[in-house]
């Protein structure tokens, strides 16, 4: 009797996505504890905001040193790593935090570790064929050029991390353009959201605005870009 040789997928040894989101998820919690703790006078405050306690919590709030910007840093990575979780929130409350600057590398420096700790696991990981044949991430990978499309794939929010950089591994995309891509593409939205997160805090409406027309902005040029390549392969 003939017997079926498994294909090297079959014998590919994969690691657990569940254990691994799980692991993360309590890594997210207890970072997210501590993050709770220090900072819990100013939630309070923040909860119960008045302009007259402004100044207040402004000093209370900004007087965090590098061990909870270390922490959130983690959060916003392992937020990132996670499919299908969002660490805009965070983002914005390391804005609030820390300014626009400052809140600005933290939040660019957890994106560019989270989409680094996903890309290094891709190959470990199985993905179904429903994950594999979605349209996007065939869009993400016919652009006439992949490293303006998938730059902008790490630009824009609402595309899931986990495509993009799926994307990356299966174009075999260098090391060193990767980590350009990375980096250019999580500056935009993570200045935004530290912007926002600041505006926030001062009331600024303006800059509110600004930042979410911002944030469209980079989606309607994705759009675009992709609508024009289409009209010139049908050309």
């Amino acid at each position: 009797m003939n017997r079926e040789t498994p294909s090297s997928e079959q014998r590919r040894h994969y690691l657990n996505k569940g254990f691994l989101i799980a692991d993360a998820t309590i890594a997210i919690l207890i970072a997210l504890y501590f993050v709770w703790m220090d900072f819990k006078p100013e939630i309070i405050l923040l909860l119960h905001y008045s302009p007259h306690n402004r100044a207040t919590l402004l000093r209370l709030i900004r007087s965090h040193g590098l061990a909870d910007m270390a922490l959130l840093t983690i959060i916003i990575a392992l937020m990132n790593a996670i499919p299908g979780l969002s660490n805009s929130v965070i983002c914005i409350f390391a804005g609030l935090c820390y300014g626009p600057f400052l809140g600005l590398l933290v939040n660019w420096v957890g994106n560019i570790l989270g989409n680094c700790m996903v890309a290094a696991l891709i190959r470990k990981l199985h993905f179904s064929k429903q994950f594999r044949r979605r349209p996007l991430l065939n869009e993400l990978m016919s652009f006439k050029y992949p490293s303006i499309g998938l730059t902008l794939g790490y630009m824009i929010p609402i595309i899931p991390s986990v495509l993009v950089n799926y994307a990356v591994v299966q174009m075999k995309i260098s090391r060193v353009q990767f980590i350009l891509m990375v980096i250019v593409g999580m500056l935009p939205t993570s200045f935004l959201y530290a912007f926002g997160g600041d505006a926030i805090f001062k009331g600024d409406l303006k800059r509110i605005i600004a930042a979410v027309v911002a944030i469209l902005l980079i989606l309607i040029l994705f759009t675009l870009i992709h609508h024009r390549q289409d009209a010139k392969a049908v050309e």
